[in-house]
């Protein structure tokens, strides 16, 4: 009976690669491998893709904090430990044993001879590309401590840019929450408590207090099925924010909402330029770095820089390219000419950055400082309209008594 074996092997070139044969046991694995000139480096019954997957799945919601493994890792590098050193002190100090796992996953393949960015490469999903790339780039330059570090600042800079944005949605997002709560708890519970004792009355009612009555009517008799649909709604909502969250809001749709569209567009601007310049800065070339940070963008702008690459390997300018393609405003398109005068583009693709972030920054509390108080005057003029609609009849009753 064979059983499938994934094998680490290398060639006779030289180059690292992964695999797949089916054998009796790990000996006829290896045996075979070799037979084909191949010097094995691991061997390891071989999993499903799903089970691999899952296994992926799980270990990444419990897994490491890349920004602060990658500081961490650095700052080990800098202070003279060698690459397996420095990962074995890693594993001692963690406690989690999912977190000690996985870097125990890199000391058993750093130790049978691949290099760091193949050891990360082994466990797809785990690990961002961008720090593939990054060590990757770094072995060969010799600063792997150096691009360790970069990676850790621009991963704390664009998590200190997304708690700005998402801070800035909270409270409007609460308070909107909130008043929808109350609203719906006025149209659904109290409305019919009036609608019923008003019916009894007899009374005749204003145009608008009767549209509220009979809404007020039908809600007292259909009460299950709004509750239901409610429920329904908030499950939805709540689903499609989450999703959001987790895609890193890439929906094609959401560039369509106004405002939201711009500022989610302009925040993945920044995080393109920043991430390209931090990769360009690492070694690697610049069409690389912009597939590679492609995948902070959204759907549409994804497209529009697969054409910019496009006219970048025809011979056309970086500058230009992005241009064209609708990637670079004239400020940036500016400084790009610049960097391919001068040849700083890394230093430039931070500057671009650094000025869409801050530009980011000022529509973000532009915004909030005016949709706060827009929100709640409209959600008082909701619950405001409510309220004297319903109080209405009372009004008229009690002067009738008078």
């Amino acid at each position: 009976m064979s059983i499938p074996f994934e094998l680490v092997v290398r060639s006779g070139a030289g180059t690292v690669q992964t695999l797949a044969l089916s054998a009796a046991d790990a000996a006829d694995a290896r045996t075979r491998a070799a037979r084909d000139g191949f010097q094995v480096l691991a061997c390891a019954p071989s999993t499903s893709a799903s089970a691999r997957a899952a296994l992926t799945s799980a270990r990444a919601r419990r897994g490491l904090d890349i920004t602060t493994f990658s500081y961490e890792l650095a700052s080990l590098l800098s202070a003279g430990l060698s690459v397996l050193e420095a990962l074995r002190t890693l594993a001692a100090k963690e406690s989690v044993a999912a977190r000690r796992a996985m870097v125990h996953d890199l000391i058993q393949d750093v130790s049978h001879g691949l290099p760091l960015s193949g050891a990360l490469e082994l466990h797809p999903g785990r690990y961002p590309a961008l720090l593939i790339a990054t060590v990757s780039a770094s072995e060969q330059t010799g600063d792997l401590s150096q691009s360790l570090r970069r990676y850790a600042e621009h991963q704390q800079s664009m998590r200190a840019l997304r708690d700005k944005v998402v801070g800035a949605a909270i409270y409007p997002a609460l308070l909107l929450g909130v008043g929808l709560v109350v609203i719906v708890f006025l149209l659904a519970v109290v409305v019919p408590k009036f609608a019923v004792l008003i019916e009894s009355t007899r009374r005749e009612l204003p145009w608008s207090s009767q549209l509220m009555m009979s809404w007020g009517r039908f809600a007292a008799r259909h009460a299950w099925e709004i509750g239901v649909g409610a429920l329904v709604m908030a499950i939805a909502v709540f689903t499609m924010v989450r999703r959001v969250l987790r895609d890193g809001a890439k929906a094609s749709w959401i560039e369509a909402l106004p405002f939201v569209g711009a500022t989610v567009r302009k925040f993945r601007h920044a995080q393109l330029y920043r991430t390209t310049g931090m990769l360009v800065r690492g070694g690697i070339a610049a069409p690389r770095a912009l597939q590679l940070a492609g995948g902070l963008l959204g759907e549409a702008d994804a497209a529009r820089l697969a054409a910019a690459l496009q006219m970048i390997q025809e011979g056309r300018g970086i500058s230009r390219a992005l241009h064209d393609a609708g990637l670079a405003d004239p400020v940036a398109g500016s400084m790009l000419a610049v960097a391919e005068r001068t040849g700083a583009l890394a230093e430039i693709l931070e500057r671009i950055a650094q000025f869409h972030e801050s530009s980011l920054q000022r529509s973000v509390e532009l915004a909030s400082r005016l949709f706060e108080p827009a929100l709640m005057i409209v959600i008082g003029l909701v619950i405001g309209a409510i309220v004297v609609l319903m109080y209405l009849p009372i009004f008229d009753l009690a002067s009738s008594l008078q």
